[in-house]
């Protein structure tokens, strides 16, 4: 896999993917702290990992070609004032921090243990 420099430009996004751990969006979907990801925190993801947009939907069982890409990618990565932009499903966030090794499966489960213990049920 080739490494792609990643320059930060003055923006509070992270440089690594120890980095992407303790954001609000890398917190399980049931914890009242989590906050959905920007399109700059996907693109960020995916650039850090080194994916291409084909590779990045292939993991998220999205459309691509594999010679232009995929456009529900590039919509996920968009700046929410274009027209083309779509917040990226919870599901497929959290399946890219699982490929990425940002989170583990038993981080989720931990916090939906931890919400049925108190009684809090959806």
């Amino acid at each position: 896999m080739e490494t792609v420099p990643i320059y930060d430009v003055g923006e509070s996004l992270p440089v690594s993917l120890d980095a992407f751990h303790n954001r609000p969006c890398a917190l399980p979907f049931s914890h009242p702290d989590y906050v959905p990801p920007t399109p700059q925190e996907v693109d960020r993801l995916i650039k850090l990992k080194g994916w291409s947009q084909s590779e990045a939907a292939a993991l998220v069982g999205v459309s691509f070609s594999p010679k232009k890409g995929s456009s529900t990618i590039r919509k996920w990565r968009t700046k929410p004032e274009s027209d083309d932009a779509r917040p990226i499903p919870y599901s497929a966030w959290r399946l890219l921090l699982l490929y990425a090794g940002v989170v583990a499966i038993d981080e989720g489960l931990a916090a939906l243990d931890k919400r049925s213990n108190y009684g809090e049920e959806q």
